[in-house]
């Protein structure tokens, strides 16, 4: 919904005395493109044990990145046997995907780790982030200032949040891997923050910022400028897709869809510029990537099950979307402008939610065949994480009236972080496979 704030933000863009100059975000070219090494997926590396555990973090603002905060608290707390040593659930996180609210969960855990745990609320949940970027977007010295209001957005991300840490900050070896999600306007791709996209930009992610790509992740739209980055020229990528080297015949026409939309990259004379926004546009629940890894990307070929009877992937969808009750049928009126275009784009999100959810599902259990063998049966489990499932009815009309909003109150926040401990706690699959887990000699 469109609140006074944003109004105001956006009039005090229309008001500023310089316009924003915009330059690349990546301005150094890389010579070829990287195969291995750097901020790769196939460079990073978990030590083999009986489960695979994937997040997907939706959009929607600070409520989404204290649900998905709820989650990773509560893998925190459940302990596990690997190897025969007590673990916690939460080390056996292999991915993370995620997209606008989403993603300042899944930077901050990526760089920090466990320090989330002590840093996290203060640090960004708790804070008045609107306030602090208002405070920057009003201050006198920007009325001469020839930067955007995405760039004093990242500044302030930088400088509060995520310092000017980098995606070779992430240690691949003990963080899961993160793959950070923006649209592109330019060609309508979900762009994700990983070297195979970068490579066909001919460009280095690892020497990316993190907190420009939370910022391009989380860019709405006309509220704030695009992220923009340069395709650069110079390197062989003719042949070079999203996820290596592929044959298009051998892809579902979802994801034969997804490469053909990248090659467009090749054309560097078109497409020389890209334009990232929020992430959400492209995939709100941020899914789709981990449906590529698993799709274009066969991870689930390249898993060792060593010594193993069985394994099991368990992908955790954490949705913050809400169905806020606009009061359209308790009127004869005409709904209002804002009521209409608030119905319609819930609509049209909650359906193409249900629409990614229902496609990531179908296609679980033919990864799990094709990755099982006969010494080992590889079990898929898909757990959602939402509001839909609040079981109190009162919590579930309070949650779903949060505004996405970069600033939420306290005790707002405790409750949503409670929610998402709580509904994977108590989730039955969840249960089920934990106390396998826990039982492993």
């Amino acid at each position: 919904m469109i609140n006074r704030t944003v109004r105001l933000i956006m009039l005090i863009g229309s008001l500023s005395g310089c316009a924003a100059v915009n330059h690349p975000s990546n301005p150094n070219a890389i010579d070829e493109v990287k195969q291995e090494g750097g901020y790769a997926f196939s460079s990073s590396y978990h030590e083999d044990s009986q489960i695979s555990v994937i997040l997907a973090f939706s959009g929607g603002g600070t409520r989404a990145a204290a649900l998905s905060y709820g989650v990773l608290k509560q893998l925190n707390d459940t302990q596990i046997m690997v190897n025969g040593e007590p673990r916690s659930l939460l080390s056996e996180v292999d991915v993370i995907s995620s997209v606008s609210g989403g993603s300042f969960t899944a930077a901050y855990y990526g760089l920090y780790q466990d320090k989330i745990f002590s840093e996290y609320e203060e640090s960004f949940l708790k804070r008045d982030v609107k306030d602090d970027l208002l405070s920057k977007l009003l201050s006198p010295s920007r009325w001469f200032s020839a930067l955007g209001r995405t760039d004093l957005a990242n500044d302030y991300y930088e400088e509060e949040i995520f310092g000017q840490k980098t995606f070779s900050d992430i240690d691949t070896k003990t963080a899961p891997y993160i793959i950070i999600n923006a649209s592109d306007i330019t060609t309508g791709v979900r762009f994700s923050f990983i070297q195979e996209y970068f490579n066909v930009l001919c460009s280095d992610v690892s020497q990316f910022p993190i907190s420009k790509a939370v910022t391009a992740s989380s860019a709405v739209p006309v509220l704030f400028e695009p992220v923009v980055l340069e395709n650069h020229q110079g390197c062989e990528t003719n042949d070079y897709t999203s996820m290596g080297q592929i044959s298009l015949n051998e892809l579902s026409f979802r994801s034969k869809k997804a490469v053909q939309n990248i090659r467009e990259y090749n054309d560097k004379d078109k497409n020389r510029y890209i334009h990232l926004v929020d992430g959400g546009i492209t995939d709100n629940l941020g899914l789709l990537a981990i449906y590529d890894l698993l799709e274009i990307g066969d991870f689930h070929m390249k898993m060792e099950y060593s010594g193993q009877s069985k394994h099991h992937i368990m992908v955790i969808s954490v949705d913050a979307s809400t169905e806020p009750e606009l009061g359209i049928g308790q009127s004869v009126d005409f709904p209002t402008v804002a009521q209409t275009l608030n119905s319609i784009t819930d609509i049209q999100l909650h359906r193409y939610n249900d629409a990614t959810k229902a496609l990531f599902i179908d296609s679980m259990e033919q990864w799990a065949s094709e990755a099982s063998n006969g010494n080992v049966e590889v079990i898929p489990h898909f757990i959602q994480v939402g509001f839909d499932y609040t079981k109190d009815p009162i919590a579930r009309q309070r949650f779903n009236q949060v505004p996405t909003d970069l600033t939420i109150d306290a005790n707002t926040v405790d409750a949503i972080i409670y929610e998402g401990q709580t509904q994977l706690k108590d989730n039955q699959t969840y249960q089920a496979v934990v106390e396998q887990l826990v039982s492993l000699p």
